[in-house]
């Protein structure tokens, strides 16, 4: 995030859109785990078991989406599909390389990568490294998505479809979505998922997606995680049939080149007072002033009064005492807490141990989690109250909101802070390395976040009256 100067007032929220264009291979970084802890840790298939071996995944996922293809394509596009023609290729440093184009690429422009090519009709993959990293750290199902990515691509050219590259990529990351939602209904004889399969295929998306400081309009990107994973929910939610119509429309992304500030910073601001943050004011002095702002002025928009949280506490369980509800709260109960306290008006949250862990995922990954804070503040104010999984994802649906008010170009007037390219998936990355009791899966999770960015929070089903 960077510092923003305030300015008036909050206006109709809604994601400004972007155009469509074209496709070429796919880049993917499978060596950026963000699930810090291990959650769904090395060698395993989003749970307890062993992962299996890399080689009959592929051979699975190539079976199972041509099947799905075979099945669904006359319903999307009409006529039968046609299989693809030139193959599928498994390569590495020392083998041959696929025979796409005159001459073939060299090892070194397709490692780590696995593509469709058009000119040949035919996908490849480097069975070597990509393929191995993805299967060790986010499981085999996410293998599949990679492949059914892949055939979005070769039913974009049976389609004739044409476009910006990232609107591309996006398309095949919704036919991918559609593939797994298949899967989930029960239409295939070798795969099954599971609510951790799901979170594990967020996890990956966010991998592979694009470095942050990408520009939607490179010829190379793809998209950021958070445009990633809401085409791939799209597609999950909704179907081929919606994926398809993609292509008439002008797509959204949250992908945004780094200006001079955040090239300097990385996109961070320091969560400290000092002399490296900006004006000398960091992160954590600004955020509260800037929620306190944002909902007096969604609760303007509400017609309601908004009572401003009194105190943003960040405890150090080795010596603090708080009281939260009446009760007060030390040592163990104090660390990892996250807790709005309705009695005492405040924010608490482990500033040794909690906090500092989140901004090693980034800025926005500690900005997320107080903003929900606030956003469950905001629910005790409107009558809605309790732990369970609705209201929970009611609240990150709120954060997303705020995400968007502070979004560069949105469209809403700024207040303390502004987003900066990459926050969004820093902010997935929290919700996979600290998952939430009764909050919903970290897939139900992403989804309210993108619910409030994009449809603002008319999208988050508040109470009215």
């Amino acid at each position: 995030m960077r510092s923003w100067p305030r300015l008036a007032r909050l206006v109709a929220l809604g994601l400004a859109a972007t155009v469509v264009a074209s496709s070429a291979s796919c880049a993917h970084r499978a060596d950026q785990n963000p699930l810090t802890g291990g959650m769904i840790g090395p060698g395993s298939n989003g749970g307890p078991n062993p992962a299996p071996d890399p080689d009959a995944v592929v051979q699975a996922a190539l079976d199972d989406v041509t099947e799905f293809w075979e099945r669904t394509y006359p319903d999307v596009y009409g006529g039968e599909f046609q299989a693809i023609s030139g193959g599928f290729f498994a390569y590495g440093p020392d083998t041959e390389m696929p025979p796409c184009g005159s001459p073939p690429p060299d090892y070194a422009e397709i490692a780590d990568n696995a593509f469709y090519c058009s000119t040949d009709d035919l996908i490849a993959w480097d069975a070597a490294t990509l393929i191995p990293q993805i299967n060790q750290q986010f499981g085999g199902f996410t293998i599949g998505i990679v492949f059914a990515h892949e055939f979005g691509h070769a039913i974009q050219a049976r389609a004739g479809v044409t476009g910006r590259t990232v609107d591309l990529e996006l398309q095949a990351d919704c036919f991918a979505g559609a593939w797994t939602a298949d899967v989930a209904a029960g239409n295939s004889d070798r795969f099954t998922i599971d609510e951790a399969t799901l979170d594990a295929s967020v996890g990956g998306m966010v991998a592979i997606s694009d470095i942050p400081g990408t520009s939607e309009d490179d010829p190379l990107a793809h998209g950021s995680g958070f445009d990633r994973i809401g085409a791939f929910q799209d597609g999950f939610e909704n179907g081929p049939g919606r994926c398809a119509e993609r292509a008439d429309e002008q797509q959204r992304t949250v992908e945004m080149p780094f200006s001079e500030e955040d090239t300097a910073t990385g996109g961070n601001m320091p969560l400290e007072d000092g002399p490296d943050a900006p004006d000398g004011v960091g992160l954590l002095s600004r955020i509260e002033t800037d929620l306190n702002d944002f909902y007096g002025l969604l609760f303007e928009d509400l017609g309601r009064p908004w009572t401003p949280v009194e105190d943003l506490i960040l405890a150090n369980p080795d010596s603090d005492e708080v009281s939260c509800g009446g009760e007060p709260l030390s040592g163990d109960d104090l660390r990892g807490a996250a807790l709005y306290c309705a009695d005492e008006n405040i924010v608490l949250i482990d500033g040794v141990g909690l906090v500092p862990e989140l901004y090693e995922i980034g800025d926005f990954a500690v900005a997320a989690e107080i903003a929900r804070l606030w956003a469950v503040a905001a629910q005790s104010e409107l009558g809605v109250t309790g732990d369970s999984e609705p209201t929970s994802l009611q609240a990150d649906c709120l954060t997303g909101v705020w995400a968007f008010a502070r979004f560069p170009d949105s469209g809403v007037p700024q207040s303390q802070l502004e987003m900066s390219p990459g926050d969004l998936d820093e902010g997935i990355m929290g919700f996979l390395a600290y998952p939430l009791a009764a909050g919903g899966t970290v897939f139900e999770r992403t989804d309210a976040l993108r619910t409030g960015f994009l449809d603002g929070y008319p999208g988050c089903d508040l109470p009215t009256g």
